[in-house]
């Protein structure tokens, strides 16, 4: 119990493994959905790292590949800010989002990052998406 609000130890994403730090911004596999946008846009070979220091490291040493060393830095706080604030409308509004609605609000939450500006249409995010 926390703040008098019973929370469930599962993950409230995928709702089949404890949730740690490490699961829910990691090995979850909706968070994993949305870690493969953006290694996919680069046909990266990626096998998630055991815990987040890992990741950070592993990340930044594929910051050379992209030409756009800082966009490309921001997408792990972007897919992790993304994560946490779906999970925190699961467990504490009992509402969620489809997972095209996540893809597409970590999209735009990445591109308005690098931009500094809503896109509306869904081409001109994957334009910034082939510009990393």
């Amino acid at each position: 119990m926390k703040r008098g609000i019973h929370l469930s130890p599962r993950c409230f994403l995928c709702g089949e493994e404890a949730e740690t730090v490490n699961h829910l911004f990691l090995h979850c596999r909706i968070t994993n959905i949305l870690w493969s946008i953006f290694i996919n846009s680069k046909d990266l070979f990626w096998v998630m790292p055991r815990n987040i220091v890992q990741a950070l490291k592993i990340w930044s040493s594929f910051a050379y590949i992209s030409g756009h060393k800082e966009r490309w830095k921001i997408i792990p706080t972007c897919i992790w800010w993304s994560v946490w604030k779906e999970r925190n409308l699961r467990c504490f509004q009992n509402k969620s989002n489809s997972i095209q609605k996540m893809k597409m609000n970590c999209l735009v939450l990445f591109h308005f990052w690098c931009k500094q500006e809503y896109m509306e249409d869904l081409e001109s995010v994957m334009n910034a998406l082939g510009t990393l």
